[in-house]
């Protein structure tokens, strides 16, 4: 039985290791914020089987080849440079081609310095899902709004 320390360290390294295997499809989009800052919003899709289960326990999240997983991270870029990662209220819809939606919902996951929102949506084997973003950064006004569309295919 591994130690809370141990464990957290195998799953913040497991975070970081799923995370950089999907840094080529990861993408991310630039916005000004109300406050004047610039933001950097990042998102990944991927199919749920990828985490390992140790982490799927830790989170309680369903490994399935019928589940996704989306991850939105949001960063405030300073004026030196720096990005610091900001809490935010995630809301996103997923939609297929038929036009049915999917609400999701989201989880804040905190690791040292790094916040994630990780959120689960059902797919069929090779569907194309369309996600809706709306994202208040912690501090900001108005609300950011990001499209962006995902093929899931079973691994």
């Amino acid at each position: 039985m591994m130690t809370h320390t141990v464990l957290m360290r195998f799953v913040v390294m497991s975070l970081v290791l799923l995370f950089s295997s999907f840094t080529l499809a990861e993408q991310k989009k630039i916005f000004t914020g109300s406050d004047g800052a610039e933001y950097e919003v990042h998102y990944i899709a991927f199919t749920s089987t990828f985490l390992h289960p140790e982490i799927a326990r830790k989170y309680d999240l369903v490994r399935s080849r019928a589940m996704g997983m989306v991850n939105i991270s949001v960063l405030k870029v300073s004026e030196d440079g720096r990005r610091e990662a900001v809490g935010a209220l995630v809301d996103i819809n997923a939609k297929n081609e038929i036009q049915q939606v999917q609400h999701m919902n989201f989880q804040q996951i905190i690791e040292g310095k790094s916040i994630y929102y990780i959120g689960q949506v059902q797919y069929r084997e090779g569907e194309i899902l369309t996600f809706d973003a709306v994202i208040y950064p912690q501090g900001v006004v108005d609300p950011f709004r990001l499209r962006f569309t995902h093929n899931f295919y079973n691994d």
